[in-house]
């Protein structure tokens, strides 16, 4: 196995030995034993911000729930909090906690993430990033890690430690982006949680088809945190990208404009999921950052480059680029900018604000 950590919020990066689901965890979980209960302990304290009374209650819900619907992740957790030390109950709540914060008084508050996607010309593989806004006290509790499987498929995801994964790609140029999304009816009981979906979606899909059939099957079983899975396919995986908007009780998709430009922020895109979105009026930038970069970049969809989509999200109109308002471990900033290479297969990752780099190949 193989560890890299880079100091306060630093780009951490692991590549698991271990293949089967269990051992894989276990031995993540051992390497990373004392990022995992920092992680843990930072969302304790957002979860009791929030309200919720027992978060390892939740989280022993949300585990029967995913042995259900994906037992191999199911197992990994297992293993993940065995190497922590931790309760099982309380790695699955890490896992959970989109729906969690979703069950409690107080949302996550302002909005989170900003996608980009421009599938590029004939020939060419589609330009795919976001940025990922979330809590600074959760601004070095991430990890790039690969993940073998026993018969030769490898998937990449940027997620956070203890989270079996969030934003990816697979060996087959199949990358998810992930974007929050709030409605009316999230938080009521504990359904599949997005988190698991990603990683699923990542670990199975060979094409954008096979992504949305795994994130319909996950609506079907029952979502109670609405997000945005934006599945992207490089040449090689059929090329396109379609986001998946789970939500309580159903699924929208979202295609790209007839250039092959995608963008979403933190709003549903499609009905009836737009009837019931609380996102437009207790966080309204949202809107604000979708209108800057669809006039910024309207009609580029063929031959926008990755510097220029890395430019549009330097940009600081309405939280694009998202810095903390003030010092405290819960305000909002861009924690990492994550670019999709589908033919190249991998991510390219920016620690912290995409303001302080002005490349998409430089160096971390």
């Amino acid at each position: 196995m193989t560890g890299v950590g880079a100091g306060p919020h630093g780009h951490h990066r692991f590549t698991s030995t271990a293949l089967g689901p269990h051992a894989r965890g276990r031995e993540f979980g051992a390497h990373w034993r004392d990022r995992v209960r920092a992680t843990a302990d930072a969302y304790l304290a957002l979860f009791a911000r929030a309200g919720v009374a027992d978060p390892d209650v939740a989280g022993a819900q949300a585990l029967t729930r995913i042995h259900a619907w994906a037992p191999e992740l199911a197992q990994e957790i297992r293993g993940i909090a065995e190497g922590a030390g931790l309760p099982v109950d309380r790695v699955a709540a890490l896992n959970a906690r989109t729906e969690i914060l979703a069950s409690g008084r107080r949302g996550p508050g302002r909005g989170e993430c900003t996608t980009v996607v421009a599938l590029g010309g004939p020939g060419q593989e589609p330009v795919a990033g976001q940025n990922w806004d979330w809590y600074e006290s959760l601004a070095d509790s991430w990890v790039e890690w690969e993940i073998p499987h026993p018969d030769g498929r490898r998937t990449r995801t940027l997620t956070e430690f203890g989270v079996v994964g969030k934003i990816g790609i697979n060996d087959r140029g199949v990358g998810c982006l992930f974007n929050i999304l709030h409605h009316g009816n999230d938080g009521a009981g504990m359904g599949v949680p997005v988190h698991v979906v990603a990683r699923r979606l990542l670990d199975e899909s060979g094409t954008v088809t096979d992504a949305l059939r795994i994130a319909g099957s996950a609506a079907t079983a029952g979502a109670t945190g609405s997000t945005t899975l934006t599945v992207v396919g490089g040449q090689a995986a059929g090329k396109t990208a379609i986001s998946a908007e789970l939500r309580p009780g159903g699924i929208g998709h979202a295609l790209p404009d007839p250039d092959g430009l995608l963008i979403h922020t933190n709003h549903f895109l499609t009905r009836p999921g737009a009837d019931g979105d609380t996102e437009p009026v207790t966080d309204p930038d949202t809107l604000v950052r979708y209108e800057v970069l669809r006039r910024r970049l309207h009609g580029r969809g063929a031959d926008l480059t990755a510097d220029e989509a890395l430019a549009a999200l330097r940009d600081h109109t309405g939280g694009v680029c998202v810095h903390p308002a003030a010092p405290g471990p819960h305000e909002f900033r861009t924690l990492a900018t994550v670019f999709l290479d589908t033919g190249a297969r991998a991510l390219r990752v920016i620690p912290g604000p995409p303001c302080t780099h002005h490349a998409t190949n430089d160096k971390e």
